[in-house]
């Protein structure tokens, strides 16, 4: 490879890769904390689960009916149903209190927990997940600081390939292998090189969240045209004299019919005289790709169509739809199931190390040059002083 090219890839790689150095890491270590968040919660919180039991489950008035008496002058916001062994449970939202959730056993009416999380509330993986997107500073502040950091990062990943590849391939070999006399380097060159790929992958799709320029460019290049933003469709509440009656039931009867095997139906509830039933229906657990996106008047059951990326069947959407809602299955790995958030996990923490030992190669190599200089400082007056 010319030699120019490295030396300007040398240059980039240190002082691009360096600066965001302290950004990356903490969006890196918060990013493999964040790795397993369902997998934990679903260790933590056991009143999620319940026994099957061979016999329907209760309607969503019923659940509602219940959960009310529970949550005493509030109106439900949601409702989520899942497989046999899953509680079926109503959340209560307030965005000047917090949130409340009723876990109800779907057979027998029985109220298993109720939780509740103020607005200021400490909630673990809600302080990680801060800390990834805006390193826990106001949105408005946080968010340009960890895009910009992170295409920096993004940078330094790619002059690093350059600078990984050797000058004569049957030196590759030794890219591979970590040596105790030199750690620090084989650490950084090493593991950089076996995980660039993830790296820059997730790199990539965080990017499309931080900047509204990429993200459009990206959905242009992937053939979706113009990136329209995500709409609701509303209610006409002049077709109120039509309302059936019992709508969140016959709903979701209509859609259980139609996907007996889809384990999760999420029902977000009408705000207003206007809202709409908005029904996310998951075909893969946890699978934001493989979610069907669905809304209907909340008079009549009328489909609607939603705008966006996000809205509709994920069958039936274009290409570029797709793509863009693999985004965060891709940058979580979550697509490949537990082995793809194995990857990530490790990559984040490889990503976090290579701030660390970027960081202490720049050091060493700095104190050098200035041992260097200092030497030659004292040479240049020796000779002076002999002559």
């Amino acid at each position: 490879m010319n030699s120019n090219v490295r030396r300007i890839s040398l240059k980039l790689h240190l002082w691009i890769a360096l600066l965001p150095g302290w950004v990356v890491f903490v969006v890196c270590i918060t990013g493999a904390l964040y790795a397993f968040k369902d997998e934990i919660t679903a260790l933590s919180e056991p009143w999620r689960f319940v026994k099957a039991e061979g016999k329907p489950v209760l309607y969503p008035s019923s659940v509602v009916e219940v959960a009310t008496k529970e949550v005493s002058q509030a109106k439900p916001t949601a409702i989520t149903y899942g497989r046999a062994t899953d509680a079926v449970f109503v959340d209560y939202y307030d965005p000047k209190t917090g949130m409340t959730t009723v876990f109800i056993n779907p057979y027998d009416g029985q109220i298993i927990k109720t939780v509740k999380k103020g607005k200021n509330d400490f909630d673990f993986f809600r302080f990680v997940l801060n800390g990834h997107r805006t390193l826990w500073l106001p949105a408005k502040i946080g968010r340009p600081i960890v895009g910009w950091s992170v295409l920096l990062f993004a940078i330094g990943l790619m002059t690093g390939i350059i600078l990984w590849i050797p000058a004569q391939w049957k030196y590759l070999k030794n890219n591979f292998s970590i040596r105790r006399k030199r750690l620090t380097y084989t650490l950084h060159n090493t593991l950089g090189g076996l995980f660039v790929p993830f790296l820059l992958l997730a790199t990539f799709t965080g990017l499309i969240w931080s900047f509204n320029w990429f993200s459009k460019a990206v959905y242009t290049m992937t053939g979706g045209g113009d990136l329209k933003p995500y709409v609701l469709p509303k209610s006409d509440p002049l077709t109120v004299a039509e309302q059936l009656s019992n709508p969140l039931d016959k709903l979701y009867i209509q859609l259980r019919e139609a996907d007996p095997q889809a384990p999760t139906f999420y029902f977000s509830l009408p705000a207003d005289s206007s809202g709409v039933f908005r029904v996310s229906i998951e075909h893969k657990r946890n699978s934001y790709y493989r979610t069907d996106n669905l809304f209907f008047d909340q008079y009549t059951l009328k489909p609607l169509h939603g705008q966006g990326p996000y809205a509709g069947k994920y069958t039936e959407v274009s290409t570029a739809d797709k793509i863009r809602r693999m985004n965060l299955e891709i940058h979580d790995g979550r697509i490949l199931g537990i082995f793809g958030k194995c990857i990530a996990f490790c990559s984040s923490l490889v990503g976090a190390s290579l701030s660390v030992t970027g960081f202490i190669l720049w050091r060493k190599r700095t104190f050098r040059n200035k041992e260097r200089r200092q030497i030659n400082s004292s040479d240049s007056k020796r000779k002076t002083n002999n002559r």
